[in-house]
């Protein structure tokens, strides 16, 4: 018996990245399984027997209001790719250094925002409009600056584990979202037991 309570978070963990895994791989589905990630490391103990089934569940119930945030992120990684590959490429060193400091502060910001509505649609039930995670985004950019700029270093911190193959299967997800749980704190998250009240255990 204390074995098994000795693996239900790690358990979890595990079940809480497959889940994100599957649900970034349908590309529509990124937002929510970052979400969901989050949702479950932020408090092991609440979802210790469902970490993959409340990451499912996230997604089944948000992808749709969650999917112009999800075609931001997709814009925000295809075009840092094409602007690195650019720079690389094309310009000379002096011209890169240029462009960097006016690019990084504009990226930087983006990927903050990004980093709000994520933990926004972490946080609110799952059923709230998208109205109400907007509203918790710019409660959270306003109220908490120095976490959201936070989460841009501490996402590229932890690039071995979530752009290595064998990690990215094993956390490369739930890692990420651990860190960036830590980052945020207790102190501006939703409570557990609200979630839970609002949402029912099933799936549906």
């Amino acid at each position: 018996m204390r074995l098994i309570e000795f693996l239900r978070k790690p358990s979890a963990f595990i079940a809480a990245n497959w889940a994100g895994l599957l649900g970034v791989l349908t590309l529509g589905g990124a937002v929510p399984a970052f979400a969901g990630n989050q949702r479950v490391t932020s408090s092991l103990n609440t979802y210790a027997d469902e970490g993959g089934v409340t990451v499912l569940r996230q997604l089944r119930h948000t992808w749709w209001r969650d999917l112009p945030a999800t075609a931001c992120f997709w814009v925000y990684v295809i075009s840092g790719i094409a602007t690195v590959a650019l720079m690389v490429g094309v310009f000379e060193a002096p011209t890169r250094v240029f462009f960097a400091g006016l690019l990084v502060p504009v990226y930087w910001v983006a990927g903050a925002l990004l980093g709000c509505y994520i933990r926004a649609a972490a946080t609110v039930p799952l059923h709230a409009p998208r109205g109400r995670v907007v509203d918790e985004m710019v409660r959270l950019a306003l109220a908490h600056p120095f976490r959201a700029l936070l989460t841009v270093p501490v996402v590229i911190a932890t690039t071995p584990v979530w752009a290595l193959a064998p990690l990215t299967v094993a956390c490369g997800l739930s890692v990420p979202a651990w860190a960036l749980s830590t980052v945020w704190g207790r102190g501006v998250a939703a409570s557990p037991r609200l979630d839970r009240f609002a949402n029912t255990v099933s799936l549906d």
